[in-house]
């Protein structure tokens, strides 16, 4: 990872299916609902202030300051949340096994003016072309849910360095106004691309790091993105989350049990020790024969 964020670096990913390569090349809509009239380049403040939902902004508080430090948005595709990041002062990578999401995203942040605090590198949440110990944060949004989730926990714990940081927002299996989108409505590839989190899932982010903290999100007020995804207006998507989400914090509180149907959870992970995985005592390179590092 080098100190020279504006420097875009692209390595070919290897392994990933044809299926799930083609359809992430394909979608280049920032909402990731494969919109074929979507322009990832219209109202590019209003997707970033979509993007600043109430999961995102807990785990930024529990990431702390990220001025000059190194953050990895992994999977970060033509994401947004990148680009806060990088407002907030990170030396942001933002790494996504498709190709073609790299070069639009590269666009979004040289627009935004962000063009020397992000990186874009093509690479695989499963083997991440980065030297050990490298990274103050890694962060992902519905990423992980695409991965061989061992090996990918494995190699987060690889990349960070001892004390960073793994911040994960991904969506959980079983809230039922969601389940029913997922059945009916969503991109049918989901299906064959997605598994979601459950304690099963979590346990294993877990596994390299000893402890998680979790924090769940939207049980009733899920209904609330309708105002992103179906009619999009800001306003008032903006007054119906605050709406619901005053509703359902204390059922939350007082019925503990109901957090596993919520829609999704923001997970904080720390790296205390050191230990790689499988990925790292192979020693993953960059085509060039060097690993990416830290300096």
């Amino acid at each position: 990872m080098s100190d020279r964020p504006g420097v875009s670096t692209f390595c070919a990913p290897n392994g990933l299916s044809v299926t799930s390569r083609t359809y992430w090349n394909r979608n280049l809509d920032t909402d990731n609902l494969s919109r074929s009239g979507a322009d990832p380049f219209e109202r590019l403040d209003e997707a970033i202030a979509f993007a600043s939902t109430p999961e995102f902004e807990w785990l930024r508080r529990q990431v702390g300051d990220v001025s000059g430090r190194r953050l990895v948005d992994l999977g970060g595709g033509m994401g947004v949340h990148g680009l806060i990041w990088a407002r907030s002062g990170a030396r942001v990578v933002v790494a996504d096994a498709a190709l073609e999401r790299m070069r639009v995203m590269r666009r979004l942040a040289e627009r935004a003016g962000l063009g020397e605090r992000v990186a874009c590198v093509a690479a695989r949440a499963e083997a991440m072309p980065f030297a050990a110990n490298c990274a103050d944060v890694i962060f992902t949004k519905s990423v992980l849910i695409h991965t061989d989730l061992p090996r990918a926990a494995g190699e987060i714990h690889r990349v960070l360095k001892r004390g960073g940081r793994g911040a994960f927002i991904e969506p959980l299996d079983r809230n039922p106004i969601i389940r029913l989108y997922r059945r009916f409505f969503a991109p049918r590839v989901w299906k064959s691309i997605t598994r979601y989190f459950d304690a099963e899932a979590m346990a294993e982010l877990r596994r390299p790091f000893g402890r998680l903290r979790w924090k769940p999100f939207y049980l009733l007020s899920a209904g609330s993105f309708f105002w992103q995804y179906g009619w999009r207006s800001l306003p008032r998507f903006r007054r119906s989350l605050r709406r619901w989400r005053r509703a359902e914090v204390p059922v939350l509180r007082r019925l503990p049990a109901l957090e596993r149907w919520s829609w999704f959870a923001s997970m904080v992970v720390t790296k205390t020790r050191d230990g790689g995985s499988a990925t790292a005592a192979a020693g993953f390179r960059h085509p060039s024969g060097r690993h990416l590092g830290c300096k």
